[in-house]
C-alpha cells in the first residue's frame, strides 16, 4: 500500500472511531425468550415506529432477577441511550425481568404526554400480561407496539422537539410497572349465560352492532351465535384481550355509520370508506339462523401492515364481489378506480 493509501485509511479510523454507533440490536434477549423469527417481525416493528414516528424502542430481557425493576430500567434505559436515534427524548424500553415475574415500560422526557402513566399500565395489564401468562412474549410485544402506533398515529407526533437540546436523562422515570408470571396459563374464556342477545341476526348491519356489545362487555366466549362455525373453532385458540377489543370498538363505533353493506346470496361485507385504511371489512355468511361473522375468513384474507393499515393477501377470494370498484395494488392494498 502506497503512503497515501496508509493516510486514507489512517483516516477513516479516526473518521469512524469519533462517529455514535446506531447499529446496536433493539432487541436484548440472551434469557432466549423470543423464537429467532419473533425477533425478527418485533425488530421489524421497531425499525418501523423509529421511521414514522420517531420512536425508539427497545426490549431487553434480564438473564437475572432484580430486587429493584424500577431502578434497573431507569440505569438500562441511560446505558443504551434509548431515545437518542430521535430528534429528542422520545425512547420506549422494555424490560422484561422473567424471574422476577415482572416487566416495566420505562418512557422518555418527550413521549410521557402521549404515553402516561395511566395508559401504559393500561396496555402491560390488559395487553402483554395475557400474551406473557399464555407464554407468548414475542407475540404479546407484537401486540403491544400496535397499540403503541396506533396511539401515535391517533393523536400525532408531538412538534416543537428541540433535537439540539442536551438532556442530562433521557427518561424522567415515567411509565409503569407490573407483576406477571410468564407461562402461567392463558386465563379461561368464560361462557356467557345469556347468549340469546348475541346470536346471529337477520341484518349484516345488525350482526355487527351486536358484535360491538361483545366488544363493549369484553365478551371472550368463542361459541357465540353471531360467529360462523369455523370462526367459533378460530377463537377456541385465539387469545383476544381486553385492550385488542377496546381499541377495536373504537374504530368501529367511530366507522359503522359510514360503513355500506354488499350482499351477493348467503355472502357479506360491510366495508368502509378507503381514506379510513385502518378499519378493515367485515366478512359475513348466513345460513338458516341469520348472519354471522366470519373471523375465520378474515384472519386468513386480510392482514395489517406496520402502520396498522389492511390489506388483502390475496385478491382471488369469493367476497371479492363487494370491491369491483376498487383496484388493488401488487401488495393487496386498495386504491380506488380512476
Amino acid at each position: 500500500m502506497s503512503r497515501f493509501g496508509v493516510l486514507i485509511l489512517m483516516l477513516l479510523v479516526v473518521l469512524l472511531s469519533g462517529c455514535p454507533q446506531t447499529n446496536e440490536s433493539p432487541i436484548d434477549d440472551r434469557a432466549g425468550l423470543m423464537a429467532p423469527s419473533e425477533r425478527q417481525r418485533v425488530a421489524d416493528f421497531q425499525h418501523s415506529l423509529l421511521q414514522d414516528y420517531d420512536i425508539e424502542f427497545k426490549v431487553v430481557v434480564l438473564e437475572r432477577t432484580t430486587a429493584d425493576l424500577d431502578q434497573k430500567a431507569l440505569q438500562l434505559f441511560e446505558k443504551y441511550g434509548v431515545g437518542r436515534q430521535t430528534h429528542g427524548a422520545r425512547g420506549l424500553l422494555l424490560v422484561i425481568d422473567p424471574m422476577g415475574h415482572q416487566l416495566r415500560l420505562e418512557v422518555g422526557y418527550d413521549l410521557e404526554g402521549l404515553y402516561p402513566d395511566g395508559f401504559v399500565g393500561y396496555v402491560e395489564s390488559q395487553q402483554m400480561a395475557p400474551f406473557f401468562q399464555a407464554g407468548r412474549v414475542g407475540t404479546g410485544i407484537e401486540a403491544t407496539v400496535e397499540l403503541l402506533i396506533s396511539r401515535a398515529a391517533g393523536i400525532g407526533v408531538v412538534d416543537g422537539v428541540d433535537g439540539g437540546t442536551a438532556l442530562t436523562h433521557l427518561s424522567g422515570g415515567g411509565g409503569a410497572r407490573i407483576d406477571v408470571q410468564l407461562g402461567s396459563g392463558a386465563s379461561k374464556k368464560e361462557m356467557v349465560v345469556d347468549s340469546e342477545p348475541f346470536a346471529a341476526a337477520d341484518s349484516a348491519e345488525e350482526t355487527l352492532r351486536r358484535y360491538m356489545k361483545v366488544l363493549q362487555g369484553h365478551i371472550k366466549d368463542p361459541d357465540l351465535g353471531l360467529y360462523t362455525p369455523k370462526t367459533r373453532k378460530f377463537f377456541r385458540n385465539w387469545l383476544v384481550t381486553d385492550a385488542q377489543q377496546d381499541n377495536e370498538l373504537r374504530e368501529l363505533a367511530a366507522m359503522i355509520d359510514r360503513g355500506q353493506v354488499v350482499a351477493v346470496d348467503n355472502l357479506a361485507v360491510m366495508r368502509f370508506p378507503l381514506e379510513q385504511r385502518r378499519t378493515s371489512p367485515y366478512l359475513l355468511r348466513r345460513d338458516e339462523s341469520g348472519w354471522m361473522l366470519d373471523f375465520a375468513a378474515m384472519g386468513r384474507l386480510i392482514g395489517f401492515n406496520h402502520r396498522n393499515q389492511w390489506f388483502f393477501r390475496s385478491t382471488g377470494h369469493e367476497f371479492m364481489f363487494a370491491f369491483t370498484d376498487v383496484q388493488f395494488d401488487r401488495n393487496g392494498f386498495s386504491q380506488e378506480n380512476p
